[in-house]
């Protein structure tokens, strides 16, 4: 027996792009400063050299991570997809390394949606799917978008446990 599932079709939309750069900034420029006062403690203390140079060269690789780290997020994006039926919810995320999963409804013990600052501001929110084998979600949906497959997912999940 082979079940047919259909690809994913949602696509994340273009705000939650916009706010996992700004997430990646933000983390660049904390790092930065990190370094920054590390080294400048470095130089004030006058601490042994190695440190300095040890810092220098943490320093040095952090750009260019910086850097793939913003285009990774731009690929993960153009390839993040999610779809439900009344049998399953569907993630496919990655992009060299492709991630697809099938999490069966009648599995899912608990729905929620979150909302942080930054998803706050562009009224976006995260659902996040639990069940026995661990948690799932899916970053940035509109808010509207968001409560309705949360309630989907419930109305399926409950539908198929009066069912069985």
């Amino acid at each position: 027996m082979q079940i047919q599932v259909k690809e994913p079709q949602h696509k994340l939309p273009k705000e939650s792009l916009r706010v996992g750069l700004i997430g990646d900034v933000i983390f660049d420029v904390v790092m930065l400063l990190i370094f920054a006062v590390l080294l400048g403690l470095d130089f004030y203390f006058d601490w042994p050299s190695w440190i300095g140079t040890v810092l220098m060269i943490l320093l040095i690789i952090s750009i260019p991570f910086g850097i793939i780290g913003y285009f990774a997020t731009v690929i993960n994006h153009r390839n993040w997809r999610y779809d439900m039926d009344e049998e399953y919810v569907q993630l496919r995320q990655g992009a060299w390394f492709q991630k697809d999963q099938l999490i069966p409804v009648t599995k899912i013990q608990s729905v929620e949606t979150k909302q942080g600052p930054l998803l706050r501001k562009y009224k976006l929110r995260e659902v996040e799917i639990e069940t026995m084998a661990g948690e799932y979600s899916i970053p940035g949906l509109p808010e509207i978008e968001a409560y309705a497959l949360r309630n989907e997912i419930a109305a399926y999940a409950k539908a198929k446990e009066e069912d069985d």
